[in-house]
């Protein structure tokens, strides 16, 4: 299973990153995870991904989220933000979960079995 983990924030990216680890370690989860710190970063890479968790934030997260959806319909979109604001937007892209910064790990549980239907 392919994971992405798209934050702007370095220590975000670590932490979420260890989490995720975590979640795969403790369910006996096979995953490579890969972290892009920029939205150009993640927008440039052509690789499939299972799970993208899309901290990016705002318009950007949303963007990301709409340029994701038409490239690949099927993968499992996290978004992650600050503020409620986005979370209509993130239910019309069919998006599997949204989280509301603070970001705990109880939120990469739920996120995470959502995204794998359990």
């Amino acid at each position: 299973m392919r994971i992405a983990i798209c934050e702007n924030n370095a220590a975000g990216a670590t932490q979420l990153c260890g989490w995720i680890e975590q979640y795969c370690k403790l369910y006996r989860i096979p995953a490579d995870l890969e972290c892009f710190l920029s939205p150009m970063a993640f927008s440039s890479h052509e690789g499939h991904f299972n799970i993208v968790y899309l901290c990016f934030g705002g318009n950007t997260g949303i963007y990301q989220a709409r340029q994701l959806r038409e490239r690949d319909p099927d993968c499992k979109i996290i978004l992650v933000d600050d503020t409620q604001e986005f979370v209509i937007q993130g239910m019309r892209l069919h998006c599997t979960d949204f989280i509301l910064r603070p970001v705990e790990f109880r939120h990469i549980v739920r996120s995470m079995n959502l995204a794998l239907n359990r």
